[in-house]
């Protein structure tokens, strides 16, 4: 069983355009890529970053790309904006991509404050790479969130229902108004 690094704050991403469920894996794909690489949160100039595609498609992907393809020309120019401890970021996240070696491989050109938003925080959860691929909305999210608090290493959590839809970033939504609303 594989598991990649999500940081947390990368967890409730909200961007200027629509996210996908696959732009969110590929998103926590580069995070984990980074953090293997063991790339520091403040860098000067933009890294290319080499990951293999099979990862950014996840076990069930195409194998010819296509879908990943347009993942990363989505997520080119996108603007990404979250919160840590209170604090809002934004960043670009992707300036340029290229997959090379017969499509095998995806060099990524990360900005540094791409870099910065998605290395900066301390706090990291590991999460399987098949949950992090099939999962969708806000089951991913919610995943991710116990993931994190596993590694906290407490037996119990309490988030209050305000907390939750802040999390899972839909706190300005009429979303999940009442727990009733949360089965969805």
């Amino acid at each position: 069983m594989r598991e990649i690094t999500v940081p947390s704050s990368a967890v409730a991403l909200r961007s200027d355009k629509p996210l996908t469920p696959a732009m969110v894996s590929v998103v926590w794909e580069l995070a984990s890529a980074l953090d293997a690489a063991r790339i520091p949160a403040e860098v000067d100039n933009s890294v290319w970053l080499e990951v293999p595609a099979r990862l950014l498609r996840g076990e069930d992907g195409r194998n010819d790309n296509i879908w990943l393809r347009e993942c990363l020309t989505r997520l080119t120019g996108v603007q990404l904006s979250g919160e840590w401890r209170g604090d809002p970021w934004g960043a670009v996240l992707l300036a340029e991509w290229k997959i090379t070696q017969g499509g095998s491989m995806v060099r990524a050109l990360i900005p540094p404050a791409g870099v910065h938003a998605l290395r900066s925080p301390q706090n990291f959860a590991k999460i399987e790479a098949r949950a992090a691929h099939s999962l969708t909305g806000h089951g991913r999210q919610l995943y991710v969130l116990l993931a994190d608090k596993k590694r906290l290493g407490r037996p119990f959590w309490t988030f209050t229902l305000d907390e939750l839809r802040s999390l899972l970033g839909v706190a300005d939504k009429k979303s999940y108004e009442v727990w009733g609303q949360f089965r969805r």
